[in-house]
């Protein structure tokens, strides 16, 4: 059976391009014949050798003149923002990656298509590809799309709703999906997200160390909340013998501001690594916080519990009942209640210092137990296997 991925973007460094890369090395475990149709740019290059086929619209062409579009609104390379883009800019899209999918359907001649976000790349498949399953997957930044950009809902409605199945990040999130898309409920299934059990996992031999070691990793952004933790770590420091590693990549004002204010604390910045070197930052870690204001599932969490780190994390909505209870009632994961927001990632200047007390005040809940000695990542082992990428391609294959 032959699999045609789509992504509308970057085949990586971003959460979806992580998902995307995972259910292409499962697909192929499997022995599914696999081809893919994604986004490039200069500086942007990719290859992978188990595919048999693969094709990417090109950005900052005279055929597309501006960067690749981001489902967020900030990506961890140059990047066009939806809501700036004229008519016009989409109408050029478009056109350069219908061309391109009428050419693999002619060329590859998929049996399944697997499409990332529920927007416009998806729709378009679910349109063009009459007679072949079109399956989405919505990563959450699709949904916050479709509020920040209303003018195009009704043409990414339209071929959702011809979509042979949904697969969501969570329960909280099919519910949605089936309002947002009007999309029958038994067409959403959870597939979820995971990490690779390969990679990620915890040290046989982790080493004490009288400074509790925290890190961050993910975009340089305003939306994850990293002005607020770096607030709350310059608290921290004050009475607590902790240190802070940030990883990940940004761009523009927010990810300069973000460098500035942290090496004013002495922050340590790797900037983008890959997944094995990031793995090894976890296993050389004790607490991975994440204080986002927004996220469809975040997968990194699971990566860091797979490595044996404890979490701070924000309460975001489905992340605890795809964790499950024996999880997130264990004390490895500390939930911070997120603030009111004036949009979907900007939260109300009123809330703000409440916000950077409570996440202070959980870091330093996180890092008393951990200066306890308290571990315990081996009775919730099998627990936190269930989250891995095997996992969540068997669920997905399951409804091909």
């Amino acid at each position: 059976m032959k699999i045609l991925h789509i992504t509308s973007q970057y085949p990586g460094k971003t959460g979806s391009g992580t998902y995307l890369k995972a259910m292409i090395a499962e697909a192929h475990k499997e022995g599914y014949v696999q081809g893919l149709l994604g986004a490039v740019q200069d500086g942007l290059n990719y290859s992978n050798p188990t595919l048999e086929y693969a094709d990417m619209v090109q950005f900052n062409t005279p055929e597309i003149p501006f960067p690749i579009i981001g489902m967020s609104d900030k990506m961890p390379y140059s990047s066009s923002v939806y809501k700036e883009m004229t008519l016009e800019d989409i109408s050029r899209w478009e056109r350069e990656f219908t061309e391109k999918l009428i050419n693999a359907l002619e060329n590859f001649s998929p049996d399944i298509i697997l499409s990332n976000h529920l927007w416009l790349a998806t729709s378009i498949a679910a349109t063009v590809a009459e007679d072949i399953p079109v399956f989405g997957i919505s990563h959450g930044t699709d949904i916050r799309q479709l509020h920040k950009v209303p003018w195009l809902g009704g043409k990414v409605v339209s071929g959702i709703q011809k979509l042979k199945g949904i697969f969501a990040l969570t329960v909280d999130q099919m519910a949605t999906i089936e309002r947002l898309y009007n999309v029958p409920i038994d067409r959403i299934h959870v597939a979820g997200g995971g990490y690779d059990e390969e990679i990620f996992y915890p040290s046989e031999n982790r080493k004490g160390s009288e400074v509790t070691r925290m890190v961050y990793a993910g975009k340089l952004s305003y939306a994850k909340g990293l002005m607020p933790l770096l607030e709350a770590y310059e608290h921290l420091i004050q009475s607590n013998q902790v240190n802070l590693t940030i990883v990940g990549s940004g761009d523009g004002e927010e990810r300069d501001n973000i460098v500035k204010r942290g090496k004013e604390l002495g922050v340590r910045f790797t900037g983008a690594v890959s997944h094995e070197e990031l793995a090894g930052v976890f296993r050389a870690s004790d607490i991975f916080v994440l204080p986002s204001y927004y996220e469809g599932l975040p997968l990194v969490t699971m990566e860091a519990l797979a490595c044996g780190l404890m979490v701070v994390s924000t309460d975001i909505p489905g992340l605890r009942g795809y964790m499950g209870e024996k999880i997130t009632s264990s004390g490895l994961v500390q939930f911070v209640k997120l603030p009111r927001m004036m949009d979907i990632d900007t939260p109300l200047q009123e809330d703000y210092n409440q916000f950077v007390f409570n996440l202070k005040k959980t870091l330093d809940k996180q890092i008393n137990i951990h200066n306890d000695g308290y571990n315990s990542f081996a009775p919730y082992k099998s627990e936190i296997e269930k989250l891995s990428w095997q996992g969540v391609f068997k669920r997905i294959e399951n409804q091909f």
